[in-house]
């Protein structure tokens, strides 16, 4: 399917992938060192993207969802980011009573921080009708964005664990590699919302299935061009990995930019 561009008006968004940028994911003392770390800006463009990879299989279920909103939605979803900084999905969990209550009362103050710092409206759409969508969850359009960014999150650790880093073996799949983590997190979806088991009824592929990532990541190597050309045979790791590389060159999942500290780079 072909798509137009979601536009944010330059005039008002000055900045804020900039902004974007210098939000650093993963960044935890579970995963001080990440291959292939990347920031908000890649992992927003990324969601979108698996929407729109997906698009066919979610209007198949839904087809009146409004894809354009819900590939803006995308787009904007981490925005408040921008003010509150990244709180990991992990950290989030933890959190208890007046901690939990201070970061959403943060985050909603962010909706309209960021409207005056840019701009009412992105993309024809409300920018803080489309934040608070993002917050809230309370949405068919906004719940499928809430997948696909956990899916997003869940192929990043994937992707570090099939280079050899066994730091992301929480996130991919708990601490024994397999019922935790990211696998846990995607799989409660049908179940945490409703009118979405539908969707993974008719596609249960975007699920992902428990797995041993402890043997996949004593296995593993840095990726390369080559081995990204290969199936892994994990069916939810090889699509995120070849949503990737339909849009994004090669180099964003080969360049290894961190290195465990001992590691010889020579």
């Amino acid at each position: 399917m072909k798509f137009n561009p979601v536009v944010f008006d330059p005039a008002y968004f000055d900045g804020r992938e900039d902004d974007l940028k210098k939000i650093i994911r993963y960044v935890s003392p579970l995963t001080p060192v990440m291959f292939y770390r990347t920031n908000d800006l890649i992992h927003s463009k990324r969601v979108r993207w698996h929407v729109e990879e997906a698009a066919p299989d979610i209007l198949e279920v839904f087809p009146d969802l409004d894809l354009d909103y819900v590939r803006t939605l995308a787009e904007v979803h981490d925005d408040a980011e921008i003010v509150t900084g990244d709180v990991s999905l992990y950290e989030k969990e933890l959190m208890q009573g007046n901690e939990r209550t201070s970061l959403e009362t943060d985050e909603y103050r962010a909706v309209a921080t960021l409207v005056t710092k840019y701009g009412a409206f992105v993309n024809g759409f409300v920018y803080g009708n489309l934040l608070l969508a993002a917050k809230r969850k309370d949405t068919i359009l906004a719940q499928l964005v809430s997948f696909f960014d956990k899916f997003d999150g869940a192929g990043e650790a994937w992707h570090e664990v099939w280079a050899g880093n066994d730091r992301f073996l929480r996130p991919a799949g708990g601490n024994h590699g397999a019922k935790g983590g990211y696998v846990r997190r995607l799989n409660e979806f049908p179940t945490k919302y409703p009118d979405l088991a539908p969707f993974f009824r008719a596609n249960p592929g975007y699920l992902p299935e428990p797995h041993d990532f402890a043997q996949v990541a004593a296995k593993g190597v840095p990726h390369t061009i080559e081995s990204l050309n290969e199936n892994t045979g994990y069916e939810c790791y090889d699509r995120w990995k070849n949503t990737v590389l339909n849009h994004e060159s090669f180099s964003t999942l080969v360049q290894q930019i961190e290195f465990e500290p001992d590691e010889d780079r020579t």
